[in-house]
């Protein structure tokens, strides 16, 4: 009997903007970076507005690196745009059930061909769109 394997096919988020969830974050340990070995996690968004042809979450994520410094991607990326204050220490498992809006933009690798949907930016949620 033949086990024949296949490729995983995931569907991206549609481009555009996206009412998301942070539904989980994966710590990646230490990663290999430009800048030497760093501390990583992916933080996974669900779309809200959006599901796939099974019925399944569509989800995309963002690669963060694990430092509360001012440029920090962390800062920068997730913190800063969503009003989430932290001070010396924070906890990333927090960040678990925040509902906002990200952009996504769909970019064809150079290395294999596939197409990605990154998210470009993320914007908090009005008052009036908070559930």
């Amino acid at each position: 009997m033949a086990l024949v394997v296949k490729q995983k096919q995931y569907e991206q988020m549609s481009e555009g903007l996206h009412n998301v969830q942070i539904s989980r974050i994966e710590d990646l340990g230490k990663v290999e970076t430009m800048n030497g070995l760093k501390d990583m996690a992916r933080v996974y968004f669900k779309a809200l507005d959006q599901q796939g042809k099974d019925g399944s979450d569509v989800e995309a994520s963002m690669r963060i690196n694990c430092v509360l410094g001012a440029k920090s991607r962390l800062r920068t990326a997730i913190l800063n745009p969503l009003g989430i204050t932290a001070g010396n220490e924070f906890d990333l498992n927090d960040l678990v059930g925040v509902k906002c809006q990200a952009v996504i933009q769909h970019v064809v690798s150079e290395n294999d061909g596939k197409t990605y949907g990154n998210i470009v930016s993320l914007l908090k949620l009005k008052k009036s769109q908070e559930v």
